[in-house]
């Protein structure tokens, strides 16, 4: 899980998160000798399909439409 740290008006990228998921995604890119930038979905969703013109919304959303390049819970 991520969420935004109580406290984050002062902090900047990675830093406004904690949970398990950004530890671990840390880890991953160090690991790679990769940078990653962390982001809340900006609708707060997992993902559904749109009845009205059968499009994703969410986390689902922004992987299809290449907005992010990967995703968790």
């Amino acid at each position: 899980m991520v969420k935004k740290k109580k406290d984050d008006e002062d902090l900047v990228g990675n830093d406004r998160y904690e949970g398990y998921c950004v530890d671990l995604a840390e880890k991953i890119c160090k690991a790679l000798g990769i940078k990653c930038e962390l982001q809340l979905v900006a609708d707060e969703k997992y993902g559904e399909k749109e009845k009205n013109n059968g499009t994703w919304n969410g986390m689902v959303g922004e992987l299809t439409r290449k907005v992010s390049d990967s995703a968790n819970t």
